[in-house]
């Protein structure tokens, strides 16, 4: 596991891992803020260390809705952090059956497997000394131990109380993900027209 360290032997090399979907549905089942501003949330996260790059997983909203406008607008946003790469995900259509009867679905493929690759290459060509993966996702925990038993990284997961990760608390640093990481973008709403009368001559 993951050591903390003094003032001399501190790494500083920190790169934050975000599961976009993930992270969003953890945000909205407690009805917190869900347009959060990713860059601000890494800082928090790596604190007086140095953030070196963001990647961020997600994919587009499936077309056809009211909230596929406000999902690309928000992703949008996203790409114009500083020192981000987003990866795309995609979109799995699925019918799904549960007592109350069936229904449309959608699951999320490719985000797990291109965050899993990225933390193998950046580890395995020293890019980095501290991974931070934001994600309740316990799958990752065969890459996180490889990341940091075969190349010595440290491993940090953020996870929501309520469904904590245990998978990787063998091979990870835990920390629990609180309300006051959460910091929305800056929204400009468009003008109100004028709808001033002309004055009579």
């Amino acid at each position: 596991m993951c050591s903390r360290m003094n003032e001399e032997e501190r790494v500083d090399r920190v790169v934050v891992f975000i599961d976009g979907n993930n992270l969003y549905h953890r945000l909205k089942e407690r009805e917190w803020k869900t347009w959060i501003d990713v860059g601000k949330l890494a800082e928090r996260l790596v604190g007086n260390r140095t953030l070196t790059h963001i990647y961020y997983y997600n994919a587009p909203p499936p077309g056809g809705k009211l909230h596929t406008k406000k999902g690309n607008e928000y992703l949008a946003q996203v790409k114009k952090t500083r020192n981000l790469t987003f990866r795309y995900a995609w979109l799995q259509h699925e019918q799904r059956v549960e007592e109350y009867g069936a229904y449309q679905s959608y699951r999320e493929k490719g985000a797990d497997t291109a965050l899993s690759s990225d933390l193998i290459s950046l580890a395995a060509d020293d890019k980095l000394d501290v991974a931070v993966i934001v994600s309740n996702d316990g799958d990752y925990a065969p890459v996180a131990r490889v990341v940091h038993d075969n190349y010595g990284k440290c491993v940090e997961v953020v996870y929501f109380e309520g469904s904590r990760p245990f998978a990787m608390e063998s091979c990870s640093l835990m920390r629990a993900f609180r309300r006051n990481f959460v910091t929305e973008y800056d929204r400009k709403r468009p003008r109100r027209r004028s709808h001033t009368r002309p004055r009579r001559r």
